[in-house]
């Protein structure tokens, strides 16, 4: 078991709406290829190739005025939360609260689909089966909750 970290597409979004909140961790996105000249066929010590993104678990981030974020022409930085401090900072600073409910089983007794909340009004149809888990349900959830932040 681990805590789950938020998507890419989610960390962008996290971004804009000026989330402040230590993290600990980042994605990197590459917005240009860059090779080490010294390795022009790749291998090298560093280099990276356009649209890929890469997580780091050992730095803080912070995205506090831009104190932490080493952004540049080459690619963009995001943090990296847990999804249970993205839903605790909705909830605190924002007062949104999102959260995830299963209602239904299936034939093994396992639930089959999760229902998302957003301040007590459902997003999805628990007959759907979009979600099979809740971590996938909750992902959902943070990112529309976010949309709702002007």
């Amino acid at each position: 078991m681990k805590d789950e970290r938020i998507t890419l597409k989610t960390a962008k979004l996290l971004k804009e709406k000026n989330f402040n909140i230590w993290a600990y961790g980042s994605i990197t996105e590459y917005v240009k290829t860059q090779k080490d000249p010294e390795y022009p066929e790749g291998g090298g010590p560093f280099g990276w190739e356009r649209g890929v993104s890469e997580v780091d678990s050992t730095n803080w981030f912070c995205n506090n005025h831009g104190a932490c974020d080493y952004s540049n022409k080459k690619y963009k930085m995001y943090a990296d939360p847990t999804q249970a401090l993205v839903a605790r900072w909705l909830r605190e600073v924002h007062g949104i609260q999102v959260y995830v409910d299963s209602r239904t089983k299936n034939g093994e007794n396992k639930w089959r689909d999760y229902v998302v909340y957003i301040n007590g009004a459902q997003l999805n149809d628990p007959r759907d089966e979009e979600y099979d888990t809740y971590e996938k349900a909750m992902e959902f959830g943070l990112y529309n909750a976010l949309t709702q932040i002007r």
